[in-house]
């Protein structure tokens, strides 16, 4: 079931499908087996001679129209092909994989910064903070021709300063162990 709530696409085949309208359909792929055998399942005299057998295979029907559905449902998207995007045409780079502890501490660094930022500043400032925070992470700079640009630059001299400051407050140490408690 892991499989199936994992792959890709399987919630538009699972969407409005009760587990017993699967089991259903297994037992009608079984009913059909006997009078067309193309479209259903026709069972051995083995499973037909025990409930234990029958349900067994129907288990199996199940097991096979599922992964039937996640192989076609894996197959409908595209791939492609991994390599360096700036050196190569058509293919995707690898993204790198995200450090938990380093996102954290840049979040935190974020927010600290903001705050000193808002106590700190002159209030002609606010607006270009406000336009800068939401895009700390991700843009190169504070502002592309939104604002003036002596406010932008005093803005980017009072961030300096306090990431100066926080630079200072904290000091890199030995590892404790204390620090998972904090």
């Amino acid at each position: 079931m892991r499989r199936i709530a994992g792959a890709p696409g399987m919630d538009r085949f699972l969407a409005g499908r009760m587990p017993d309208e699967i089991v259903h359909s297994a037992l009608e792929r079984v009913l059909l087996g006997d009078t067309h055998p193309k479209k259903g399942r026709k069972l051995s005299v083995k499973n037909r001679q025990s409930t234990a057998a029958f349900a067994l295979c129907v288990m199996g029907i199940i097991n096979s129209q599922l992964s039937n559905a996640i192989d076609a449902a894996e197959a409908s998207f595209s791939h492609l092909p991994l390599g360096d995007a700036e050196t190569e045409p058509g293919v995707v780079e690898v993204p790198e994989p995200i450090d938990q502890a380093q996102f954290l501490e840049r979040r935190d660094v974020q927010r600290e910064l903001f705050a000193r930022l808002r106590e700190q500043a002159a209030p002609e400032l606010r607006p270009v903070i406000d336009y800068w925070e939401p895009n700390y992470l991700a843009d190169d700079c504070i502002a592309r021709g939104e604002f003036d640009r002596r406010l932008v630059h005093r803005l980017r001299l009072l961030a300096r300063a306090i990431l100066a400051d926080l630079a200072r407050e904290i000091q890199p140490r030995a590892p404790t162990g204390m620090e998972m408690l904090m």
